[in-house]
């Protein structure tokens, strides 16, 4: 009851000062993280520029596997109120993905952490609490020799100040899908592409869905549904939570390139609209939106429907 009395307030408020709200509300863990990050001391890490990380993926074929800070806590088991349960398994296999020396799998970890210069207010707020909090937890995990790229690669805009930057971003993305056959392995209520024309440059879309929560659990059928339905030669786009990021190390191994694709979707639908905020989408399930409403209006698309090759839910 209190959630939608919430949700009803927040849907009168103009989006500035629902944000300077979240901005207020940040401000004693942010105060508290300037202080003692002081008296903390991290390694350096290199993170590849997004521009060479898709020319690494077009040029040389690799895979993308990514690591937001949600992934970090499935690893260091910290409750997260998700879509996917926390198991030991979950957890153990992040980490061998993680740690993985495929030489075709690229790894992103979180970009923010590193720097958040170019990031909006709350990002950065967001971030410097991370690294203070979490970050020498993570950091046992990393390999500061090792270059990473980063996760927030598929999160061009809701962070970000600048739209150009967005644009471009956004541009340099669809580079990676530019004449491909396309499969997208996807929860069944995120519809990635539906009502805008994020991959319109592809030559094809076929999907496989998947369960929208706890998606881990049938993460072998899911790979049975890959092995039996998709050609070496057809990209995989993989918009699955923490599953996604296993799945495509999963995949690389077995000879297919897929790229943990996230939000990316989502991020594009708030870009071309212009928000200011973590909104809901209608038709597509947002875990970031206040309300987590997800309407039907993809469900009888007949363009949506005739892209379904398989069901694994």
């Amino acid at each position: 009851m209190k959630t939608k009395i919430k949700y009803k307030i927040k849907k009168l408020l103009p989006d500035r000062i629902i944000y300077l709200y979240i901005i207020i509300k940040l401000i004693p863990d942010y105060l508290r993280a300037k202080k003692e990050i002081k008296k903390k001391i991290f390694p350096d890490f290199t993170i590849i520029p997004n521009e060479k990380t898709v020319n690494l993926i077009i040029n040389e074929n690799k895979s993308l596997s990514r690591f937001g800070d949600g992934e970090f806590m499935w690893i260091l088991d910290k409750n997260q109120n998700s879509y996917q349960d926390n198991s030991p398994q979950l957890a153990q296999e992040l980490l061998e993905t993680l740690q993985s020396n495929d030489k075709n799998l690229l790894i992103g970890i979180p970009g923010g952490i590193i720097d958040s210069s170019k990031c909006r207010l709350q990002a950065r707020m967001h971030w410097l609490i991370v690294k203070n909090e979490d970050f020498s937890d993570i950091l046992k995990y990393l390999n500061p020799s090792r270059r990473y790229c980063d996760a927030s690669i598929t999160r061009p805009y809701i962070d970000y100040n600048n739209k150009v930057f967005s644009q471009n971003s956004f541009n340099n993305l669809k580079r990676i899908w530019d004449k491909r056959k396309v499969v997208i392995v996807e929860g069944e209520k995120t519809k990635l592409g539906m009502g805008n024309n994020l991959f319109d440059n592809t030559i094809s879309i076929q999907r496989i869905i998947c369960p929208a929560q706890n998606a881990y659990e049938k993460i072998d059928r899911i790979m049975e549904a890959i092995r039996k339905y998709v050609h070496k030669d057809e990209l995989i786009l993989a918009a699955l939570g923490p599953t996604a990021t296993i799945l495509v190390a999963r995949a690389c191994q077995m000879g297919f390139q897929a790229i943990d694709i996230g939000h990316i979707d989502i991020e594009y639908m708030w870009f071309l609209s212009g928000t200011l905020l973590r909104k809901s989408i209608e038709g597509k399930y947002v875990n970031e939106s206040s309300d987590r409403i997800c309407t039907n209006k993809y469900d009888d698309d007949s363009t949506y429907l005739s892209s379904i090759i398989e069901k694994v839910l």
